[in-house]
């Protein structure tokens, strides 16, 4: 009883619970839908045998409604290695344009989008990498709300992700836990943790930024070997 229980309140069941009932909504497009067509991970697989994926975007703007995706960057984490191999950033082609105020710190300009992907190549390309893989983020927010609006979610239902926020990771640290004036913007939580200085605002640095500081987090949240799946998502899910 008390196994079905702790079962139940696992926070990862209750994600394939949402996903087995996400794959069978009529009005989420078929076309999203078939990519989660697979059982996640079982809560217990360890960290090495799981595969990671990397994601950060730079939009125009912070609200999904009124803005929209300039450029993606991904890369993968497989058996705890970074693999420079499978980075990949695409810029996107959008009729909005470019906005001078987030041109400033992205330093994206209209002619970087010509030849970019349209939005079916860029939704078609991203849902067959992110398929089968547990999704890194810094801050999910601005990821997380930009998919689902891109894939045409209705309002309320959420995509079936197993979202690990690096952020999130760095907040649980003991040493974070009651201190409030703590700086958790990725590039002076990698000053913390003595890595290299990196191109901001970069999709594609963003992601391999991001990639290592995962690593580096792992290896100090988990220090006497490899965790599982459930531990790490727990320890990534805010009040968690």
């Amino acid at each position: 009883m008390i196994k079905k229980l702790l079962r139940t309140l696992n926070p990862l069941h209750k994600l394939e619970k949402q996903r087995r009932a996400f794959i069978k909504r009529g009005d989420v497009p078929l076309s999203v839908r078939r990519y989660f067509e697979t059982p996640l991970p079982n809560s217990n697989t360890p960290l090495s045998e799981l595969n990671f994926v990397v994601l950060d975007f730079e939009t125009t703007g912070l609200d999904p409604a009124e803005d929209t995706i300039l450029s993606c960057g991904m890369i993968e984490i497989n058996n705890h290695v970074l693999s420079l191999s499978t980075a990949s950033h695409c810029y996107l082609l959008t009729h909005q344009g470019v906005k001078p105020e987030t041109a400033v710190i992205n330093h994206i300009l209209p002619e970087n989008l010509t030849g970019g992907l349209d939005q079916a190549q860029f939704t078609e390309k991203l849902l067959i990498t992110l398929r089968n893989k547990v999704v890194v983020v810094h801050g999910a927010t601005i990821e997380k709300r930009f998919l689902e609006t891109l894939l045409g979610l209705p309002e309320g239902v959420h995509l079936p992700v197993i979202w690990i926020d690096t952020l999130v990771l760095e907040s649980s640290l003991y040493v974070n836990k009651h201190n409030f004036n703590v700086d958790y913007r990725l590039f002076k939580i990698r000053e913390r943790k003595l890595l290299p200085p990196y191109l901001a605002h970069n999709a594609l640095a963003d992601v391999v930024a991001t990639g290592e500081l995962l690593l580096v987090l792992m290896q100090e949240i988990f220090p006497q070997g490899d965790a599982t799946l459930n531990q790490l998502y727990t320890r990534s899910t805010p009040g968690g």
